[in-house]
């Protein structure tokens, strides 16, 4: 653990900064971290090359970062935010940690293993679930690294062997959290969204479309997309 986490009796708090640029994003992803022991989300940002997110580098110096990386690119964007030191100041000592949800670990991957300054890392497919994002983190944030099961074959060694977590959908807990996708897919579908609109938009198949709408419904114990979307609305998953 940093030693900026706080501690409470005998209890690390890894303290985490969300970064996502949907807004619905950030929401699920902060209400899924506000329910595991040991975690606290202190902020959230919406872009990796804000003013907005250095301020909160600077202010809150988090143990844990957990991107959002929807488009490709974004994690080329963010890390020299953490890595690279403006001239004029010292080398930061306190770099934070980092999990990664993606889509291009062809891309990704060979960034993070050049990202020696970070003290920890992770990188999970962003199909990942609650449990297995609050893993990562909380793995992270004790400086070790962390690979979706399904990735582990396709990246070169590295000094710390990665820790395996299980692939998405097969949690302990099936049914607690949405994962990333279904929470964009939920907030389409609190915008009025048919499943073919919702494929269009997202660049995905009408038939995946379809099984993640059908995946929302049975996670959230719904029986219609209205329901569906207000049990999400007052989880903290969309904005309505």
């Amino acid at each position: 653990m940093t030693e900026s986490s706080d501690v409470i009796g005998d209890i690390d708090i890894t303290r985490v900064l969300i970064v996502a640029g949907y807004a619905s994003v950030r929401a699920g992803l902060h209400a899924l971290l506000a329910g595991a022991d040991g975690v606290r989300v202190l902020g959230e940002a919406g872009a990796p090359n804000s003013d907005a997110l250095a301020r909160l580098l600077r202010d809150i110096r988090p143990d844990v970062i957990l991107l959002d990386a929807a488009d490709a690119g974004t994690l080329g964007i963010l890390l020299p935010a953490l890595t690279t030191a403006p001239v004029g100041r010292p080398v930061r000592d306190d770099t934070p940690a980092l999990v990664v949800l993606g889509d291009t670990p062809t891309e990704d991957l060979p960034r993070l293993q050049g990202a020696e300054e970070l003290p920890g890392w992770a990188y999970l497919l962003r199909e990942a679930d609650g449990p297995q994002i609050v893993s990562a983190v909380r793995a992270v944030a004790e400086g070790l690294v962390v690979l979706d099961r399904s990735l582990a074959a396709r990246s070169p060694g590295r000094s710390l062997p990665p820790i395996m977590i299980p692939t998405a959908g097969t949690s302990e807990i099936p049914g607690e959290t949405l994962t990333v996708r279904e929470i964009e897919v939920l907030q389409l579908m609190a915008e009025g969204l048919p499943n073919k609109i919702i494929a269009s938009r997202l660049g995905i198949s009408l038939h995946t479309a379809k099984f993640h709408v059908a995946q929302i419904l049975g996670k959230l114990d719904a029986t219609s997309r209205t329901e569906a979307v207000t049990i999400g609305a007052r989880r903290g998953y969309v904005t309505l």
